[in-house]
């Protein structure tokens, strides 16, 4: 998967494989859940902003419940999808630490509750656990990735950001079913997929549509369904990334 890229010295170089997802799941082990019981308790309605970009704030927020959308606000004033937070993953890392202000805005997709971390619990309980500030840096990393993937995305054919797109969201949300078919937990409409790889709706519904009429993908009201996921796998290898 991999395509070599021309270097300074004239050497090519390899670019790295796009293993991360803009679904961002989970995160696991003894050191998240001390960074979660960090946290204070806070409720964001469906459509509430939890943290927005450009403004000063020294909290992470710990997702407990619902979703959350991640986006920025391009110079242009386009809006580009970042990534979706599930249960348990965490936001606004950066500005935790640096005090910064936020780069992007997540916004509740439904009714949703955080445990917000603050700077300052996190330095004190840092003091005589440093391993969590390794976790918060760990996180800020996977973040960086996140960033990578959207500009690895931009150099890519509409076809292959709609295929990378559809991998990404069948390995974190895939239910296999006894029909041998993949349906999707997360259900997006044409216009969030458009967004998260900055394609207009129309071209995204073209692309689409072309991976039904070769079988691949399988049109349910308002979700799509992996109709065979081999010929999908095969689509994503042939994706110079």
């Amino acid at each position: 998967m991999s395509r070599p890229l021309p270097s300074s010295s004239g050497v090519p170089a390899a670019t790295p494989e796009l293993a991360v997802s803009p679904f961002l799941l989970a995160e696991t082990g003894a050191a998240a859940a001390r960074l979660a019981a960090l946290g204070v308790p806070r409720r964001h309605r469906a459509g509430e902003v939890v943290m927005r970009q450009g403004e000063l704030s020294s909290c992470l927020h710990v997702l407990t419940a619902g979703r959350l959308r991640l986006s920025l606000v391009r110079p242009d004033g386009g809006e580009r999808v970042l990534a979706y937070a599930e249960p348990g993953a965490s936001v606004g890392e950066t500005a935790c630490v640096d005090r910064a202000a936020r780069a992007a805005t997540a916004v509740a997709v439904v009714d949703s509750e955080t445990l917000a971390v603050s700077r300052d619990a996190l330095l004190r309980a840092a003091r005589t656990d440093p391993e969590l500030l390794l976790e918060v840096a760990r996180r800020v990393a996977h973040k960086q990735h996140v960033l990578h993937l959207h500009l690895a995305l931009d150099a890519l054919s509409a076809r292959e950001r709609v295929v990378l797109l559809l991998t990404h969201l069948a390995d974190a949300h895939g239910e296999p079913g006894p029909d041998g078919m993949l349906r999707l937990r997360l259900q997006l409409g044409v216009d969030d997929l458009a967004a998260i790889v900055g394609l207009t709706r129309v071209t995204a519904s073209r692309e689409l549509s072309r991976l039904v009429a070769e079988g691949v993908l399988l049109k349910q009201r308002r979700s799509f369904v992996v109709r065979d996921r081999p010929a999908l796998r095969r689509l994503t290898a042939a994706v110079a990334v």
